[in-house]
């Protein structure tokens, strides 16, 4: 489109609502979390304008160059299936290179897109539809600026700096602020564990120079085998957690032994041949704590590598055929760390 064009940002001071803004801003913890309180504080402050937030798909595909239009997709919901398609040149080429863009067609209401961007790609991007002008669109960047500041700021403390994967420290915030809206969706949801097989043997053979190559071919598969919708951690050493989601009527261990698959097959530089072990529990409901549900998985982590390694195995399934007991949680209070 001809009208549409960079939005610088601002300097100088702010509005005067902008530091009450910046410090409940800061109120917020986790990446995820900060554009859904940018919409609604945009919300509040912009009532003549249109908000939408907008989760892009896949991350990966967002990046600043080499990107075709096809691979690029936006959607107003955490599910890749439900994608809106925002296709037209304007907003591909802004978000992809990470800048506010201002779209004001003659005799039309005006768009300003804001990504929210960190290690390159662009993972969230804030729509606003007849945009306020003069001083309103002055506070609207310099929130939208500082946004992305501490938004790039989250995402860093929240990524494995080897794998590149979310850690252990964010994993009980994310799904449980999650599990209200999973369990809604209609879709049935599964929490795995991953434990590579013989990992210790890898460090003392090769050195821990190739164990720390294995974990980032590790990771790069798992990114390639799950949707970009799921959820994916390195907990520590060579263990990792995946939270997916199945459609109706697909068990939750298809993709689970597709990704184990595709990592026996794998070929890893300097080392070959690696496999790995898998347990898994579904989420059922609001009350089971996330330290729980893991430690279900665990379980049947460790009766897979107890019985061969290389293998899916359902804690439910272990216990219906009494390999492993249920035990019962009287307390929600329980944490990870």
């Amino acid at each position: 489109m001809d009208h549409a064009r960079p939005l610088p940002l601002p300097p100088g001071s702010a509005p005067g609502t902008l530091q009450r803004d910046v410090l409940d801003m800061l109120g917020v913890q986790a990446s995820d979390s900060l554009p859904a309180w940018l919409g609604e504080r945009l919300r509040e402050q912009l009532p003549e304008s249109t908000v939408r937030v907008l989760r892009v798909f896949p991350a990966g595909a967002a990046r600043i160059k080499e990107v075709h239009a096809e691979e690029f997709s936006v959607s107003d919901s955490d599910d890749e299936k439900g994608v809106l398609p925002l296709r037209d040149d304007s907003f591909l080429a802004d978000a992809l290179h990470r800048r506010a863009c201002s779209e004001e067609p003659p005799g039309g209401s005006g768009r300003l897109v804001i990504p929210l961007h960190a290690g390159g790609e662009v993972r969230y991007a804030i729509e606003i539809r007849s945009p306020p002008p003069g001083a309103g669109r002055a506070w609207l960047c310099e929130l939208a600026a500082i946004g992305q500041a501490y938004f790039e700021r989250l995402a860093h403390l929240e990524t494995d700096p080897l794998t590149r994967l979310r850690t252990r420290r964010v994993f009980q915030t994310h799904v449980e602020s999650s599990l209200r809206s999973w369990l809604q969706s209609g879709r049935r949801y599964y929490l795995a564990v991953l434990d590579i097989d013989r990992f210790k043997r890898i460090n003392d053979e090769f050195g821990h120079l190739y164990g720390d190559e294995i974990l980032v071919h590790f990771a790069n598969v798992m990114r390639r085998s799950f949707r970009a919708s799921d959820l994916l951690y390195r907990f520590g050493g060579e263990e990792f957690v995946v939270v997916h989601g199945a459609d109706p009527g697909q068990p939750g261990h298809v993709a689970l032994e597709r990704f184990r698959a595709a990592v026996e097959n794998y070929r890893f530089p300097g080392v070959g041949r690696v496999t790995v072990s898998i347990g898994f529990t579904q989420i059922t409901d609001l009350a089971t704590p996330a330290a729980i549900l893991v430690d279900r998985a665990d379980q049947a982590v460790y009766f897979a590598k107890a019985n061969g390694r290389n293998r899916v195995c359902s804690w439910e399934a272990l216990v219906e055929a009494g390999h492993l007991k249920s035990s019962q949680v009287a307390s929600t209070d329980v944490t990870l760390f």
